[in-house]
C-alpha cells in the first residue's frame, strides 16, 4: 500500500512538471486571452467554444467565476493567458508548472501600447507554430502595422464580425482583423479577427510564395496581400524587424 502511494505520489509530481491540455468548455460564446493572468490585461485573442489548447505553465491572477467554480488559475496557452475556470482538465487545481519565467514578458515592444504588443506577441507565438522564424515574422508584423496599425477591426459588411471582440469598425469591401483579410475568401471571421489564427493563414499563405525567405520584407508582404498600394509595406520594415528582435 505504501508502494503503490509512493508511486502515485511520484506519478503527479511527474505530471505537474510537464505541460498539459485542456478543453474550452463555455456556453458557447470565444474565451477571450488576455495579455496577463488579469480579466483588466488587453485582450490579444479569443478561443471557440470546445477547442482543445496546449498549457504550458500556470498563473496566480485575478478571480474569476466561471463554469467550473471560482479560481485565481490562469493557463498560459498559445497567445497569452485564459482564465482556468473556463478550461475542462480533469483537475481541480493547476495542471502544468509554474510561469517562473513569463512567457508574455510585461512592458510594450518598440513603438507599441499594451494593446498593440499584445497582438504582436500572438503574431509572433505564431511564427513559431508556422516555422517561418524572425524572418517571417517581421513580414507579418509589417503587413499589420500597415494594414490596420495592429488592431482588429469588424466589418459591418461581414455579418456577425462586430459581435466579436474588436477594437474599430472598418469598411473596406469585406475585410476584417489585423491583416483586413477578406472574410470568408481567406477563413471565417472568427479565423480572420482572432490574433493567433490570423497570423496562421497568413504564414500559410506567405509559405506559398515561393522564395519568400530571400525577399525584401515589403515585397514578401505584397505577394501576400496583393495590394493597390505595393510600396507601403517596406515602410514599416525596420520597425517589424524591431519589433520581431524583441517579441519572437
Amino acid at each position: 500500500m505504501k508502494i503503490t502511494l509512493a508511486l502515485a505520489a511520484l506519478v503527479a509530481s511527474i505530471a505537474s512538471t510537464q505541460a498539459a491540455q485542456g478543453t474550452v468548455r463555455t456556453a458557447g460564446d470565444p474565451l477571450r486571452v488576455h495579455s496577463a493572468p488579469s480579466v483588466s490585461s488587453s485582450v490579444t485573442g479569443s478561443l471557440s467554444n470546445g477547442a482543445v489548447v496546449e498549457i504550458d505553465c500556470t498563473a496566480t491572477g485575478t478571480e474569476v467565476t466561471g463554469r467550473f467554480g471560482t479560481s485565481t488559475v490562469w493557463d498560459h496557452v498559445p497567445g497569452g493567458y485564459v482564465t482556468d475556470t473556463y478550461v475542462y482538465t480533469g483537475n481541480d487545481g493547476p495542471v502544468a508548472p509554474p510561469c517562473n519565467d513569463t512567457p508574455n514578458p510585461g512592458g510594450n515592444l518598440p513603438g507599441l501600447n499594451a494593446r498593440q504588443s499584445g497582438y504582436a506577441r500572438s503574431i509572433a507565438n505564431a511564427a513559431h507554430t508556422y516555422g517561418v522564424g524572425a524572418r517571417g515574422c517581421a513580414v507579418a508584423i509589417a503587413t499589420a502595422l500597415v494594414e490596420s496599425n495592429i488592431a482588429v477591426y469588424c466589418n459591418n459588411k461581414v455579418q456577425g464580425s462586430c459581435s466579436l471582440p474588436h477594437d474599430a469598425v472598418g469598411s473596406d469591401h469585406l475585410s476584417v482583423g489585423i491583416f483586413q483579410q477578406q472574410s470568408p475568401m481567406w477563413g471565417t471571421p472568427q479565423q480572420c479577427m482572432d490574433p493567433t489564427s490570423s497570423a496562421g493563414l497568413f504564414y500559410e499563405a506567405l509559405k506559398g510564395v515561393s522564395g519568400w525567405e530571400s525577399m525584401p520584407i515589403g515585397t514578401a508582404a505584397q505577394k501576400v496581400q496583393r495590394s493597390a498600394f505595393p510600396s507601403r509595406y517596406a515602410l514599416r520594415a525596420n520597425e517589424a524587424v524591431a519589433i520581431c528582435a524583441q517579441a519572437y
